[in-house]
């Protein structure tokens, strides 16, 4: 007897990216964006997070371990570099490069503080008065560090890889961490990671 051979790109149902971004409530603004999701060339998202391009390719991130390159030694530093080399030389497949730099936010420190400064609005005591000094220089350092953005930023480095299919998708990301040889620390995303990249990477005024 004959069985029907299940084709390797066979995977669980994946979470709809219309679901991800609360498009699927049906109403006729709704229908307007995800005519804006499909625009973008993403279709579906598996829980691992691979990408179902609307042109019937795949594709994944993979997140770079972040390292601050000017706090290094120079020998370290070039390490680092020498690595990127031997990727771009073991890996020749297509590949982007994605960069994400937002605010960070600290308005649940600044509620804080201002929560602790109102407990001490009339300081009687020595120790009332430098607490309440201390608490006013917490808040004011909290403040200025979610708006000095240029100095004080979250900065995040992926590695968007292609593949025709299923098994082409898994074997370039294996070949890519075999590339990287541990420096880049590349990491596959998951589900939940991939649509916070996408939602920021096309939402510029996301925090």
């Amino acid at each position: 007897m004959r069985t029907k051979r299940k084709s390797r790109n066979s995977r669980s149902k994946a979470p709809s990216l219309f679901r991800a971004f609360g498009l699927d409530k049906g109403s006729r603004q709704d229908a307007r964006d995800q005519s804006i999701v499909e625009y973008l060339g993403y279709s579906n998202c598996s829980k691992d997070g691979i990408l179902d391009l609307v042109d019937g390719t795949q594709a994944r991130y993979l997140r770079v371990h972040s390292t601050d390159l000017y706090s290094l030694d120079d020998e370290t530093r070039s390490k680092y570099l020498d690595s990127f080399t031997t990727f771009n030389r073991i890996y020749s497949n297509d590949y982007k490069i994605v960069v994400m730099s937002t605010r960070i936010d600290t308005s649940e420190q600044q509620q804080y503080f201002r929560h602790l400064k109102n407990g001490i609005r009339s300081p009687k005591t020595r120790y009332e008065k430098m607490r309440l000094r201390l608490v006013n220089e917490m808040l004011l350092q909290s403040v200025m560090l979610s708006r000095n953005t240029e100095d004080y930023s979250d900065v995040q480095f992926y590695i968007m890889i292609f593949g025709e299919d299923l098994h082409d998708i898994r074997v370039n990301t294996r070949t890519a961490q075999f590339a990287d040889q541990g420096l880049m620390g590349l990491r596959p995303l998951n589900y939940k990671e991939t649509v916070k990249v996408l939602f920021r990477e096309n939402n510029l005024n996301s925090k």
